[in-house]
């Protein structure tokens, strides 16, 4: 052996022995979790599994593999002398760490779950930590908006969130539950009375970690939520847990995601394809939407046919008066055709409810951890961009991943703008109509393109759907012109 190979030996070798938290000296694996704790009761390693529903293979993540939930600071006198003590039952297996200076750590872990209790005596500052195993895969564009890591402090309910990068805010508090997430896992915390503490931040930070201010007690208690990000799973828990799925949105816009998470549950159970299950999903939003999209379609084409009938006049005006006097001819138009100023607002009524079911559906994807991992025709992973190829290049935002489905999508919504043939609209307004449809085909796309391939699958079967309908009108119309013969 060299004398750089001996060199390095002995520095690892030196490094294992004095590190505190290299080794675990006791390991616990239960049907979720498999911990390591270290002599003095510190939880070193974490991992936590999620079964699949649809596969054999379980979803599992790594939290930390040197410190995870810690305590450091210990009074004066604390010697290593530590000693352990272990329990087990049905339901849960409890760990007693002792120091012959009197401080104590216990720990329960259930045989079925993710919930920890964790309580502490005179055993100094508790932390909760993550390391380079937790960081979130990469990803381009927005795809890495949705994987990044960031904290939550939970208060009545109200969930507000943190970035590792912020360099402002070193604190955060909150009276349920505090910790840090990322996109399918958590980390969280909650003690009686509430919890403040230390939180690292900062533009280079990578791990989240967070400090706990001491309690007033001798005897500090904690829950310790640690596992996957799961509507079921979260409220087993702490009914107030769900609170962390869709944070961002408002209320109305949380139930939303929470009846198409248990719609596409449903639609799960008897469809074993989580991709074939998403395009079922669009299908039966549709299906279920039709009375509201009668509604807006109806309103849709009245704004068509007064924008047709008024348009030559409109141009007119335009054309031969400015300013004031322009406004003045076009609301007297409005008048003599008793129409009003705001009449195009009625378009609107489609998007009003198009986008709250758009952004529900896309959030419920987002966080929808059956689709880590779950593949469909050539896509190794919904819950990442289709990657069809590698490109020898990487563009900005877009990456160096070919992704299929984004062309798709905008393929099939292009094909319905071309077949877009409003009867009320002269061939000026429907040019106008089309164009601008194309231009938003485009902006989805640049929009798209690094999203998960689950929540561009569902848009781009929603597009697909159109062009359906839009050849089924298209058959309605030529049939009733057929029959109604030339006039």
């Amino acid at each position: 052996m060299s004398k750089i190979s001996t060199l390095l030996f002995v520095l690892c070798w030196s490094f294992l022995i004095w590190s505190p938290l290299a080794w675990p000296e006791t390991r616990i694996v239960t049907d979720t979790l498999e911990l390591g704790f270290s002599a003095d009761g510190s939880l070193v390693s974490a991992s936590a599994c999620f079964p699949s529903r649809n596969s054999l293979q379980a979803k599992c993540e790594t939290f930390g593999t040197r410190g995870v939930v810690s305590h450091q600071g210990r009074p004066e006198g604390d010697s290593d002398d530590w000693r352990e003590q272990s329990t087990r039952d049905d339901t849960q297996i409890e760990l007693f760490f002792e120091n012959s200076s009197g401080a104590s750590v216990k720990w329960k872990v259930p045989l079925d779950g993710y919930l920890l209790e964790l309580e502490t005596e005179d055993a100094g500052t508790i932390g909760i930590y993550s390391d380079a195993a937790f960081r979130p895969r990469e990803a381009a564009g927005f795809g890495a908006w949705l994987e990044q890591t960031r904290y939550l402090g939970m208060s009545d309910g109200v969930v507000s969130q943190l970035g590792l990068d912020e360099e402002e805010t070193t604190r955060l508090a909150a009276t349920q539950w505090i910790g840090f997430r990322k996109r399918f896992w958590a980390l969280l915390a909650s003690r009686s009375g509430g919890l403040e503490g230390q939180v690292q931040t900062g533009a280079e930070t990578l791990d989240a970690g967070i400090s706990f201010d001491p309690g007033t007690e001798p005897v500090d208690s904690f829950l310790i939520y640690l596992g996957p990000v799961e509507p079921d799973v979260l409220r087993s828990a702490d009914p107030a847990l769900a609170g962390v799925l869709y944070a961002g949105l408002w209320f109305w816009l949380r139930w939303i995601c929470f009846g198409l998470f248990y719609l596409f549950s449903w639609i799960s159970m008897a469809i074993p394809s989580w991709g074939l299950a998403i395009v079922a999903l669009s299908v039966t939003v549709n299906i279920l939407m039709r009375p509201l999209s009668r509604i807006a379609d109806h309103f849709q084409q009245q704004v068509h046919a007064t924008e047709a009938r008024l348009a030559p006049e409109l141009q007119r005006i335009k054309k031969e008066y400015k300013g004031e006097e322009q406004a003045a001819k076009t609301l007297a138009l409005y008048k003599t055709e008793r129409v009003h100023p705001l009449y195009s607002l009625k378009s609107m009524m489609g998007v009003a409810v198009v986008i709250p079911i758009f952004i529900g559906a896309f959030d419920m994807l987002a966080e929808n951890i059956h689709l880590l991992d779950a593949s469909f025709l050539w896509i190794a992973d919904l819950s990442r961009s289709d990657a069809l190829m590698k490109l020898p290049f990487s563009l900005p935002f877009f990456g160096s991943d070919l992704n299929l489905l984004p062309f798709l999508m905008t393929g099939l919504s292009i094909v319905a703008s071309a077949m877009h043939n409003p009867p009320a609209l002269n061939a000026g307004l429907r040019k106008k109509q089309v164009r601008n449809m194309f231009l938003m085909a485009i902006g989805f796309f640049a929009l798209f393109y690094t999203f998960p391939a689950g929540m561009v699958l569902y848009w781009t079967s929603n597009n697909l759907i159109s062009v359906i309908k839009s050849l089924w009108t298209r058959r309605d119309n030529q049939g009733l012109q057929q029959t109604e013969g030339p006039k």
